[in-house]
């Protein structure tokens, strides 16, 4: 079951590679629209974590376990994304993130579907027509790390 908010609390821990370091953090977002979308549609901007800032470029969204950059998602058009499947933000930083609590911040939004064309702005936040404050555009949430 899905928390009420975008970014989940499942999900929220630090990332290794195939060699046991710890490389960075991921934790998981759902969009909770009344239906799923198309990732050619998604859009995203930036993570922030207790005021330190991550650029969309350097983010990898896993979906239905798969990984894409927000570039790739752009011409995806046959990939759909559940709307009660959690996705999961991957964000480098080498050694992760300490246990404890941390404030988590994620910039999302979405193309609007309905005759328009699918530009990746309306209003110059990148984030289509949703606009920075839907869908976590600046929604917040304090996450516990636990490993």
């Amino acid at each position: 079951m899905l928390d009420r908010s975008n970014i989940q609390q499942i999900g929220f821990h630090n990332v290794v590679d195939k060699y046991g370091k710890v490389w960075g953090f991921q934790f998981a977002v759902a969009t909770h629209l009344y239906r799923g979308m198309f990732l050619s549609m998604f859009r995203t901007g930036k993570v922030t974590v207790d005021g330190v800032a991550y650029p969309k470029s350097s983010l990898v969204w896993n979906i239905h376990g798969i990984d894409y950059t927000a570039d790739e998602m752009y011409s995806l058009n046959e990939t759909y994304w559940q709307v009660n499947v959690p996705a999961y933000v991957k964000v480098p930083k080498p050694g992760g993130l300490a246990v404890g609590y941390h404030d988590v911040e994620i910039e999302m939004g979405w193309v609007n579907s309905y005759g328009f064309t699918q530009e990746k702005e309306l209003d110059g936040s990148g984030l289509g027509n949703g606009g920075p404050g839907f869908m976590g555009g600046g929604v917040k949430r304090r996450l516990l790390l636990v490993w």
